[in-house]
């Protein structure tokens, strides 16, 4: 143990902090020792994602940061370089969401890193002339490709979903539930607090479906840059956010219409499918957070990334 610094690397990459700190506490010169390839701690801590050894260190005087921060490896990569990298196969962000989730992280993380450089570290190059930038967009172009055809993949399931809605509602609009007066053409049940809700509800599953097809369209029409990945709101979000909203309403209406056709009597079966009807919403509820949390890139590896460094930085 009178040189741990194997175990302290291979701690950073399981990012065991407490292992670390343990020996800190005893040998703080440990901090500076450095591996094979010139990388200390700070630079493991940036390759392998892991946030809070990353804090850590950033929370250490700026003498301590800066001698660490300045430091390069073999090839002259400096930390930059390094979160410009896409992260080892063992590491746990590479299971976080979707293609387009691991974008915005990888988005994040690399503009987060680059806070803490001098501007003139940030842009300089390695030994083979690659600058941090020019080497994010390299190693990330396969993920950029499979983000953006994912992205359009959802945008047209949601498409069909949200053209399906819109027709059955349009076609209920046109068919008045219980017919209507033959002189005026008024409906019968127009007085009806159920034919109200049933009307309203209609129309608002119209008007959100038709929302979210023009949402779903717009996610074709972005370039698909990395910086379309930094975005919050995305398109495909939007959409799946009004696809629910047009669902919701449309089992409303559902219920509502089966109060009108059952106003005579047997009001149990209405009932029991209003109550069918909410045990159903609320599984589509759980089944659309799972989703929008995977095309709006809010993942809980997101989410945790997003504290960390606003925490960091701020």
């Amino acid at each position: 143990m009178r040189k741990p610094w194997p175990l302290m690397f291979e701690a950073a990459k399981q990012g065991n902090l407490l292992f670390l700190k343990t020996i800190w506490q005893t040998y703080p010169d440990m901090m500076f020792e450095v591996d094979e390839d010139h990388c200390s701690i700070f630079h493991v801590a940036v390759t392998y994602r892991h946030y809070i050894i990353f804090s850590f260190i950033n929370k250490k005087g700026p003498l301590q940061k800066d001698l660490i921060v300045q430091k390069t490896d073999k090839e002259g990569n400096n930390i930059l370089h390094l979160a410009a990298k896409l992260p080892p196969e063992d590491s746990s962000i590479t299971k976080s969401g979707g293609p387009a989730d691991q974008m915005k992280v990888e988005l994040l993380w690399f503009k987060e890193v680059k806070r803490i450089l001098h501007p003139v570290d940030a842009e300089a190059p390695n030994k083979k002339g690659k600058t941090a930038r020019a080497l994010f967009t390299e190693e990330h172009k396969d993920l950029r490709d499979k983000a953006e055809k994912w992205t359009k993949e959802i945008a047209n399931a949601g498409i069909v979903a949200a053209t399906l809605i819109a027709t059955v509602a349009f076609t209920a609009a046109l068919t008045v539930p219980g017919g209507t007066e033959e002189d005026t053409g008024t409906p019968h049940f127009v007085q009806r607090a159920s034919f109200i809700i049933f009307a309203i509800s209609d129309a608002a599953a119209l008007l959100f479906s038709s929302l979210s097809i023009v949402r779903f369209i717009s996610a074709f029409s972005s370039q698909y840059e990395e910086a379309d990945f930094d975005s919050d709101l995305s398109p495909v979000l939007n959409g799946l956010e009004s696809l629910f909203l047009s669902v919701v309403f449309m089992m409303v209406g559902f219920c509502a219409n089966m109060f009108i056709v059952f106003k005579d009597g047997m009001l149990w079966i209405p009932i029991l499918i209003t109550a069918m009807t909410a045990f159903a919403s609320i599984i589509i509820y759980k089944i659309y957070k799972t989703a929008s949390a995977e095309c709006a890139l809010l993942t809980s590896e997101i989410r945790a990334t997003e504290i960390v460094t606003s925490c960091l930085f701020k």
